[in-house]
Parts: structure tokens; C-alpha cells; sequence
């Protein structure tokens, strides 16, 4: 075996070590914490109301406000919001949907129109969905 061969496997750490190392980043890696899973199923849940929001709004829409359409329809908006929420408090990569879908509440409760506040739902179901 020539020198600087027998100088390359010297300084190499052993392969049992190497492995060992390898296996432990990606069991550390591969597990999700508990926040991560909570915030997952929170943000699973408020996609499942938003479609429920979106087969709501693929209705025929009534003229009168106080219909029981746009209750339903708010109300899904409301739990989507919720939910959003529930999943930014447990991990920060879904603050923006949350912030949103906030967005598309206040929109909705300000101008008292879906029109302004679709394209926001569209965009938060689109990004996170």
C-alpha cells in the first residue's frame, strides 16, 4: 500500500462511526416534531373547509345578504381562519396562509362582498392546499 494511501485511510474516520452519524441525521431529520404535526393537521383542516367555502361559492349566489348561503359561506371562511391560525401558532411557516386567509375575513366583513375577498381565498388555497 503506497504512503499516501496508508495516510488517507489514517486520517478517515471508520466507516462504523461514519454510519452511525449518517443514520442519526436522518432519524433526527425524518421525524417531524409534535408542533409540526398539530400545525400540519390544522392546516389540513382549513383546507378542507375552504373547500367547502369554494363548493359554497360555485353556487348560484342570492341577491339578499342575510341568505342562509352567505351565513354557511362565512362560516367556512371563519373555521378556515381559525384553523390557519391554530396552524401558525404551532409552526411559522404558515403564518402568510393564515395571514391570508385573515385578510380575506376583513375584506369579506368590511365591504360586505365576496368579490374582493375571492381572490384572496383563491390565493391562500392555491399556496397551501
Amino acid at each position: 500500500m503506497t504512503s499516501r494511501r496508508q495516510l488517507i485511510l489514517r486520517l478517515s474516520p471508520p466507516l462504523p462511526l461514519l454510519l452511525a452519524a449518517a443514520l442519526s441525521l436522518t432519524a433526527c431529520n425524518s421525524t417531524p416534531s409534535k408542533a409540526t404535526v398539530a400545525a400540519r393537521k390544522s392546516a389540513e383542516s382549513a383546507c378542507a373547509s375552504l373547500q367547502q367555502l369554494t363548493d359554497q361559492l360555485a353556487r348560484p349566489r342570492p341577491s339578499n345578504l342575510t341568505d342562509p348561503y352567505y351565513l354557511t359561506a362565512e362560516q367556512y371562511l371563519v373555521t378556515a381562519v381559525n384553523r390557519a391560525a391554530d396552524a401558525a401558532r404551532q409552526d411559522a411557516d404558515y403564518k402568510e396562509f393564515a395571514d391570508t386567509l385573515r385578510r380575506a375575513d376583513q375584506t369579506w366583513q368590511v365591504t360586505s362582498t365576496l368579490e374582493r375577498a375571492e381572490p384572496l381565498i383563491r390565493q391562500a388555497r392555491k399556496d397551501e392546499c
